[in-house]
C-alpha cells in the first residue's frame, strides 16, 4: 500500500467512536460499529442514561461511502457491535448484550441472514457450544469458514483468550483454545487470519508492548514434537499393558486418550512451545500425572515414563457412598454434607489415605456445558473437604460430564427425574 486514507468524517467517521469494520468481498458495502448517534449527530441514550453501540451499514458510490444507516436489529436499550461476515457474505455475525430468549451471558455472539433488499432475518444466538455465562466477543470468520472469537467464559490462560471453532461446518464442534503464544494471562482478542498462508494479526494488552492494547503479527510455521514413553509398575519397573494414558492441554482439556501396547508404550504428537500434562491410570493402580513443556524446536522428542503404584488395599469395612446434586447446580446439599462428614472422619482415621473425586452430570444440556458443570461439582467437593482440614494433596479430582452415565438416560431417552438424579453424582475411590 502506498498510503492509508482517512474515511471522510462526513461519510462514516463522527465525533464519537467508529470501529470493528467488516467489508463485503466486492468492497462495496461496509459494516461497522458506532456509538448510538441520532440524525442531529448527537448521542442517544436509554432511560438510564447509557448510550449503547450499534452496527451501521454504508455503501460505496463513486469512492464515497453513502446511505449510512443503522441496522434493523439494533436498539437503544442494548449494544450491538463487532460485525463479521461469512465467507460467502450471506450471514452477518455480531456481538450483543441484548435480552434475547436464548441469551446466555454478559455478551453473546449472534448471526443473521442477509436477505434481499438490505433486510435481515431474526438474530439467532450461536448457542452453548460457543456462548457461555461470560463474555464472547470479536468474532472473525476466516476464508476456510473457521470461526475465531475471544472469551473469558471458558477455562483459559487468563482474562480474554482467543478460540477457534469449526461450528459453521460442524454444529457439534467444540471451541479450541489457541494456547500460547496467541494467548497469555492478559486480554487477547480481535484475531485476523489469512487461512491460506496462516499469517495474521491479533490484539493484546500483555506486558512488553508499547501501550495498553497493542497489535501483534504472526507468521505460519507448523512446529510439531513427540511425547512418548513407557508405563511401568513402580515397584517392579515391569511395563504395564492395557494402561490408559491421556494427553491434557494447559486448559485442562483431554486432547487424546490411548491404551498402552503389550510393551507398555505410548506416543503423542504435540505442538511446540506448549504445556501439557500426561496422566496414566489402570485399575488397581494409583493414577500418576506428569507435566511436560515442549520447546520451540521442530521434531524434538520428550521421553516421559510413567510409574504407577499398586494400591494398598484398605480395610473392606470402609464404605464411601456417592453424593448427589440438584439439576444444573453444584452446591453441596444438606444430605450430601452427611456423607462428606463421613469421608472427613475416615480420612482423619487414615492419615495417609488418598481419594479420587469423580463428578458426573445427567445427559441434559450440551457436552461442553456438562463438562464444565461436573468440574464445578468436583471443585465444590474439594473445597468442602479442604475447609474441614483435609490436605489438598490427598484429594484427586476428575470430571466426566455426561460421558459415564449410571443408567440408560441419554438425550434420546425419556426418563423420569429420579433416573436423571442417579446421574447427577460425585463418586469416591480410595486410591491408597
Amino acid at each position: 500500500y502506498n498510503n492509508i486514507d482517512f474515511i471522510n468524517a462526513s461519510d462514516v467517521n463522527t465525533d464519537y467512536h467508529e470501529a470493528s469494520v467488516a467489508i463485503t468481498n466486492d468492497g462495496k458495502t461496509i459494516y461497522f460499529t458506532r456509538d448510538n448517534v441520532n440524525k442531529r449527530n448527537k448521542l442517544d441514550y436509554d432511560k438510564k442514561g447509557t448510550s449503547h453501540l450499534k452496527i451501521y451499514r454504508a455503501t460505496l458510490d463513486n469512492n464515497t461511502w453513502k446511505d449510512i444507516e443503522d441496522l434493523e436489529f439494533n436498539d437503544d436499550v442494548f449494544s450491538t457491535g463487532h460485525p463479521a461476515l461469512s465467507p460467502d457474505n450471506k450471514q452477518l455475525y455480531f456481538v450483543s448484550d441484548r435480552d434475547h430468549k436464548d441469551a446466555m451471558g454478559q455478551t453473546d455472539i449472534y448471526v443473521v441472514d442477509i436477505l434481499e433488499g438490505n433486510t435481515y432475518s431474526e438474530p439467532r444466538n450461536l448457542g452453548n457450544t460457543i456462548n457461555t455465562e461470560g463474555r464472547e466477543m470479536f468474532p472473525f470468520i476466516a476464508k476456510n469458514s473457521m470461526l475465531y472469537f475471544s472469551s473469558d467464559g471458558y477455562l483459559n490462560l487468563g482474562l480474554l483468550d482467543i478460540y477457534k471453532s469449526n461450528i459453521l461446518k460442524d454444529p457439534k464442534a467444540e471451541p479450541e483454545n489457541l494456547g500460547a503464544p496467541f494467548n497469555s494471562g492478559f486480554d487477547d482478542f480481535a484475531l485476523y487470519i489469512d487461512s491460506n498462508t496462516q499469517t495474521g494479526y491479533f490484539s493484546s494488552n500483555r506486558p512488553g508492548g508499547k501501550g495498553n492494547d497493542d497489535i501483534y503479527s504472526f507468521a505460519s510455521f507448523e512446529c510439531k514434537q513427540t511425547i512418548k514413553g513407557i508405563v511401568r509398575d513402580k515397584d517392579s519397573s515391569e511395563p504395564l499393558s492395557g494402561a490408559t494414558v491421556e494427553l491434557i492441554n494447559e486448559t485442562g482439556k483431554i486432547i487424546y486418550t490411548l491404551t498402552t501396547s503389550v510393551t507398555g508404550e505410548y506416543s503423542f504428537d504435540v505442538d511446540c512451545d506448549s504445556n501439557y500434562s500426561i496422566r496414566g491410570y489402570k485399575p488397581d493402580f494409583k493414577d500418576t500425572l506428569k507435566s511436560v513443556s515442549t520447546t520451540a524446536k521442530n521434531n524434538d522428542t520428550h521421553n516421559v515414563d510413567l510409574f504407577l503404584e499398586y494400591l494398598i488395599k484398605v480395610p473392606c469395612e470402609i464404605v464411601i457412598n456417592p453424593i448427589f446434586f440438584d439439576f444444573d447446580k453444584w452446591n453441596i446439599r444438606t444430605d450430601s454434607k452427611y456423607e462428606l462428614e463421613n469421608i472427613v472422619d475416615v480420612m482423619r482415621e487414615h492419615p495417609t489415605m488418598v481419594i479420587k473425586i469423580e463428578s458426573h452430570t445427567d445427559s441434559r444440556g450440551s457436552g461442553s456445558y456438562n463438562q464444565r458443570l461436573s468440574e464445578r461439582r468436583a471443585q465444590a467437593v474439594v473445597d468442602y473437604l479442604v475447609a474441614r482440614g483435609i490436605s489438598r494433596d490427598r484429594l484427586i479430582e476428575d470430571a466426566f460430564g455426561e460421558t459415564k452415565l449410571a443408567n440408560s438416560c441419554t438425550n434420546s431417552t425419556n426418563c423420569a427425574e429420579d433416573d436423571h438424579q442417579m446421574n447427577r453424582r460425585t463418586e469416591f475411590r480410595i486410591l491408597i
